[in-house]
């Protein structure tokens, strides 16, 4: 089968009740938010400062160029689906300040608090720190900024602006004679291999490409180089920050030979993501064994029942298997980075369960991130609360917020995955869809689809789904399970295809290796998680669930008995921390509840997995 592909942000359009006014709000009320605050808080300043060639006190951190390239992107996907011509006419005037700190450095580097301040640091040589000062970084957000501003648009201003950025780093970086820079922050590896396949195959962009310089294979030499040539560091300056060692930027092993989730957790997703780019593109059968291994010690050891990772404050980053404390950091962008990476292993592996885990985070950490107004945000994101924890306005780091418009303005892009035999549905969003291939429309469960020819078809299964089938024309099929599909062939053009399946909330128990969730359940129904929250339970958390709880739902809550008959509340993990008050009892929070039963005695907890519904 030929491999798999996802259509365009433009070519989905999300009519879902749910999703159609929340992605409106993030498009309306938190990215203009955002874009405000890096004005408000100098982030534009810097590339001012090198266009005028003047010095001053840099405030912002040094990926503040990459935090502005990021937000671009995003604004550009959404602008892809919609056009605005105040949003056009907006990035037309920062890609203009962009273009002119760029022009400034002569050469096609634009790392602008590097230019101001350690303008003989760059690509952290000769002394320098690169993990510290982002300068791949910045460099590999701004060409996937140009990529999806040309996708957008058809301009080529920031395309241009990518191009002369990238041609510098292919130059300078590789194999003796040339040097030997890893990424202190991962994001360029999959920003370069994007940037290969759109000269690869946007035959418009020829006469572009001629005149710009560009040989689009070594962007995908380059990336690849980032991920063989982990590991040595002959000749490469290494972080002077003793937390920072090899690990905390996946680069303590050649990628092929690494088998562990290690170091910070936003880079180390973004490092997963771009090789499994890497593998798809070459075939790596070395970096697809790796990545199965690391993907499973995530998936299975080390991922919170929200979906996030990353569990230690001090590193931003992964712990020893098995550690996942109710207080974990879990950052926003570690969600948004494992969600991006589940997404490329659906394309490499065909295998439906990574949509389980990429539905586990956005329906959950993800979500919970920003507050009911778009404009307050959670940069961590534990699993319980004294009621002190509130949502920023906004952060010293503030990475989140432009992480976050880059999943929303994509999402669309993540419903299906296709090729030339076949059609994948992989998430339940109602929408529609036009590619070359095929069209479709789901809404409230009832997929139609047309396509000129005989295709295979393809309903994901998810794990949380009871009493699954599958009506067309009000008929039940029969159906074959392949790797997570419901899998049918056929004619599909003026058929109605009804999913059914029932979600009962359920109570769920980590592993017995989990020490912090021992003796404890959670509650969830279908992929999102539950809370209980004081405003709910007379300020009152000291909930013991009963053994049998009577659990029922309605209009978003579920309600249940404790074990000495009191009844409690539990509203959505997403909506905590909602609701004001004086009294921090009443703010507190907390997901992982105790249970009268003893777990101790169950015996048949799924190998491998870290999660399991208690009935199982």
């Amino acid at each position: 089968m030929s491999k798999l592909i996802r259509p365009s942000v433009a070519s989905v359009k999300i009519t879902d009740s749910f999703w159609k006014p929340y992605l409106n709000m993030i498009r309306n009320v938190t990215m203009p938010y955002v874009f405000k605050k890096f004005e408000e808080t100098e982030f534009f300043k810097g590339f001012h400062r090198v266009a005028e060639n003047f010095r001053d006190e840099y405030k912002t951190p040094p990926f503040d160029n990459g935090l502005i390239f990021e937000s671009i992107r995003g604004a550009c996907d959404f602008l892809a689906q919609e056009y605005d011509s105040e949003l056009d006419a907006m990035l037309d005037g920062y890609i203009e300040l962009i273009k002119a700190a760029q022009d400034a450095s002569g050469d096609g580097y634009i790392c602008t608090k590097t230019s101001c301040m350690w303008p003989e640091w760059r690509w952290g040589q000769n002394g320098g720190d690169i993990i510290h000062a982002h300068d791949l970084y910045n460099h590999g957000a701004l060409v996937e900024a140009g990529i999806s501003h040309y996708l957008a648009t058809g301009k080529t201003s920031l395309l241009s602006c990518a191009v002369k950025g990238a041609n510098l780093i292919v130059s300078y970086v590789g194999y003796p004679p040339k040097n030997n820079v890893i990424p202190g922050h991962s994001l360029p590896e999959e920003a370069f291999i994007k940037l290969y396949r759109l000269f690869r195959d946007r035959r418009e962009l020829d006469g572009f490409a001629k005149e710009n310089g560009v040989n689009f294979e070594e962007y995908l030499k380059v990336a690849v180089f980032w991920y063989d040539n982990r590991g040595n560091h002959e000749n490469r300056s290494l972080s002077k920050n003793p937390q920072w060692g090899p690990k905390f930027n996946q680069d303590h092993l050649p990628f092929a030979q690494q088998t562990t989730a290690e170091g910070h957790a936003v880079r180390a997703a973004l490092c997963y993501t771009g090789a499994a780019m890497a593998a798809y593109e070459l075939g790596r059968k070395d970096f697809e064994k790796a990545l199965d291994s690391i993907w499973e010690n995530v998936a299975y050891r080390k991922l919170h029942i929200s979906g996030g990772i990353g569990a230690r404050h001090d590193i931003e980053g992964f712990d020893v298997d098995y550690s996942i404390p109710h207080n974990a950091y879990l950052e926003t962008c570690a969600a948004i980075a494992f969600a991006f990476f589940n997404g490329e292993m659906n394309l490499l592996k065909g295998d439906a369960k990574y949509f389980d885990y990429f539905e586990r985070a956005l329906y959950n950490n993800i979500l919970a991130a920003i507050g009911e107004d778009g404009l307050h945000y959670f940069y961590e994101n534990p699993l319980i609360s004294d009621g002190s924890k509130e949502r920023w306005g906004w952060h010293i780091c503030p990475c989140c917020p432009p992480m976050l418009l880059k999943i929303y303005s994509s999402l669309g892009s993540y419903i299906y995955s296709y090729s030339d035999e076949a059609v994948y549905l992989n998430l339940l969003i109602d929408n529609e869809v036009t590619t070359d291939s095929f069209s479709a429309k789901l809404e409230n469960s009832h997929l139609k689809i047309e396509c000129d020819k005989k295709m295979t078809l393809g309903i994901r299964v998810p794990e949380y789904a009871e009493n699954f089938k599958i009506l067309v024309d009000n008929k039940e099929i029969e159906i074959k399970v392949e790797k997570g599909y419901a899998i049918f062939d056929g004619e599909f053009s003026e058929k109605d295809i009804e999913i059914c399946f029932d979600t009962p909330p359920r109570l769920v128990i980590a592993s017995p290796k989990a020490e912090a969730a021992r003796g404890q359940v959670a509650i969830m129904r279908g992929p999102i998680l539950y809370c209980a929250e004081g405003f709910d339970n007379d300020g009152n958390l000291d909930i013991k669930v009963a053994e049998n709880p009577f659990l029922e739902y309605a209009d978003g809550i579920i309600k249940g008995k404790t074990a000495d008959g009191r009844s409690f509340t539990l509203i959505p993990y997403y909506r905590w921390c909602n609701r004001q008050s004086d009294d921090a009892a009443m703010k507190a929070m907390r997901v992982w509840l105790n249970y009268e039963a003893d777990l101790s005695k169950i015996t048949c907890f799924p190998e491998g997995k870290l999660y399991a519904d208690l009935e199982k």
